[in-house]
């Protein structure tokens, strides 16, 4: 049998698509610390990286092994590809032991606190506290180990870029789906395009993107941006049937000159990416009372943007390629504003 190797699982962990992508290097500080660098027989043998149990929940990614640790012989978790025992990670970590843990996710010094604290590592709060200040020590070394090139982590100083898909599921259960144009799509659907799209190009510059969608409140929103260079909520224009545009809005009362900045560099890469006018550049005035906005921008976010990506009332040649190239527009907007605010 093969052994896994430790820089295969090095690559795999960088190219992964997980949902946070700024928690990645918390993942592979704790994998560093629990497999001594892929030098465990854990890891070498069975492919697990994170000393990880095995439990009910990991039935279909993991199978059981038996191991003995330092503390003696116990069922692990052993993973037939890297992927897997990466994806295993997350599923491990959903489980009710830990519910709760997407509301620390803030900083990877937040989420390591939580889930130590919540079960990962056994014995008294001060066991627990060793735990979490050595994987902490361990996050440059994960993060120079994550980085692609020697510019990576010159393009953001935060936790990257935050995405939200406008409307979706209600607090109460019920769908929002938002404007509903001429085309086959609604607006929900068209969101979800253009953010996809736009975390595409943001990761393969190497820069952190997550996307959320459907928050609670406004406040949970804030709390969700919270930490991250950018925050953008994506829309489509509706109820303008004379005229074609992309706009992007800043809220009226909190906008700083770094939020008006990407709203100019934004509304005019999407208007030229789509051929269509940029109604900022015309006149529209990007100051507007908005409620996503204000959630944000009560937090230590950088810069937070509303992108109107196209009016929707307006036939296209293509909903699905608008909205995909819009969202690409999007993302090298952001990576724009990002290069010039190092």
């Amino acid at each position: 049998m093969m052994a896994f190797e430790w820089n295969d699982f090095v690559t795999t962990i960088r190219d992964a698509d997980i949902e946070f992508e700024h928690l990645k290097k918390v993942q592979l500080a704790q994998a560093i610390l629990e497999s001594g660098r892929g030098s465990s027989d854990l890891f070498k043998l069975h492919g697990n990286p994170f000393g990880m149990k095995y439990r009910p929940e990991m039935s279909g990614i993991a199978i059981p092994v038996t191991y003995e640790a330092n503390d003696g012989k116990d069922t692990y978790c052993k993973f037939v590809t890297l992927e897997d025992a990466i994806r295993g990670y997350w599923i491990f970590i959903d489980r009710p032991v830990y519910s709760g843990w997407r509301t620390s996710i803030s900083s990877p010094d937040a989420y390591i606190k939580f889930i130590a604290f919540a079960g990962y590592i056994g014995g008294d709060s001060g066991a627990k506290q060793t735990y979490v200040d050595k994987v902490a020590n361990l996050f440059d070394e994960a993060s120079k180990l994550l980085r692609r090139s020697p510019v990576d982590g010159s393009f953001w100083k935060k936790n990257g870029v935050l995405l939200e898909v406008g409307h979706g599921t209600l607090p109460s259960g019920l769908f929002d789906p938002g404007a509903v144009g001429v085309n086959s799509k609604n607006e929900y659907e068209l969101n979800k395009l253009a953010v996809e799209a736009a975390k595409r190009v943001i990761r393969q510059a190497g820069v952190p993107c997550d996307i959320t969608d459907a928050v609670a409140s406004l406040y949970n929103l804030g709390i969700r941006a919270a930490g991250y260079d950018v925050f953008c909520s994506v829309h489509h224009n509706s109820a303008n049937r004379s005229t074609q545009g992309a706009e992007v809005l800043v809220h009226n009362a909190k906008a700083d000159p770094p939020d008006l900045a990407l709203s100019r560099i934004m509304s005019a890469e999407i208007a030229a990416e789509l051929g269509i006018r940029d109604r900022i550049a015309g006149g529209r005035d990007p100051r507007q009372a908005l409620g996503v906005l204000s959630g944000a921008e009560d937090t230590d976010v950088r810069v937070s943007v509303l992108a109107e990506v196209y009016f929707i009332d307006v036939r296209v040649p293509n909903v699905v390629d608008w909205s995909t190239r819009g969202g690409q527009a999007i993302g090298r907007a952001i990576l724009k504003w990002l290069r010039a605010n190092q």
